[in-house]
């Protein structure tokens, strides 16, 4: 099994160098693996260290659209309950091909893309989307199936789609296009309210209302009373 280094022989009268040394020797002779916080039996985590590993590469293959394989999927297959024993193990497979992105960890040679048979999917997504940039149709029209919902996630993920809100995305280059419709229009004519940042760019307030939250955010815009600002 494993522990973590600082309870082992906690209630013994050896001292913390005298363990440490304890330790060591066990690691040199090849019983032991010490990871960071965590001490294991050698045959034990080569056998958690090979699941994860197979999860992995599993849901990589499976699911080829996702960064990677988030972490609570990690911990809660492979039962670990303790959160310094996970973090141990995710410091042992980053140091051979693995990376940590986040919340996710992934080898470092996976490429998220998406399975052939929803490519045209995406297209057809981005169709919809350019068509009204401004005042795209909502998420839910959008992912109008299972595939759909995939597609959308994996653009979301990979900064493709901004998502303003719950039913609210935007193609990336169109959230720029607005942003510095925003900065411009402000510059020119002062503070304005929603309605007017509505009309100027031809939006909805559906769209307009949370991008200028997503603006407030970023310190692009601040909001006074009933209109915004540029910070």
């Amino acid at each position: 099994g494993f522990a973590r280094r600082e309870v082992l022989l906690h209630k013994s009268q050896f001292t913390t160098d005298e363990i440490s040394k304890a330790l060591i020797n066990l690691e040199q002779t090849g019983e032991i693996i010490l990871r960071q916080h965590t001490a294991a039996d050698c045959e034990f985590w080569r056998k958690v260290r090979e699941q994860a590993i197979g999860l992995i590469d599993a849901m990589h293959k499976e699911t080829p659209e996702r960064a990677g394989v988030d972490l609570n999927e990690i911990r809660s297959a492979l039962r670990i309950e303790e959160p310094e024993v996970l973090e141990s193990l995710l410091a042992d497979l980053c140091e051979g091909g693995f990376v940590r992105k986040g919340s996710v960890i992934a080898r470092t040679s996976h490429r998220p893309k998406l399975p052939a048979q929803v490519q045209s999917i995406e297209q057809r997504i981005r169709e919809v989307l350019s068509k009204q940039p401004f005042d795209p149709p909502s998420r839910k029209a959008i992912e109008s199936d299972p595939h759909a919902r995939q597609v959308v996630r994996f653009l979301i993920e990979n900064g493709d789609l901004i998502e303003l809100a719950f039913d609210v995305v935007l193609l990336r280059e169109s959230f720029g296009r607005m942003k510095s419709q925003v900065v411009k229009f402000i510059s020119k004519n002062g503070p304005a309210t929603v309605s007017e940042l509505r009309q100027a760019l031809g939006s909805s307030r559906r769209v307009i209302v949370p991008l200028l939250e997503r603006l407030d955010r970023e310190g692009t815009t601040r909001r006074e009373e009933d209109t915004r600002c540029l910070r």
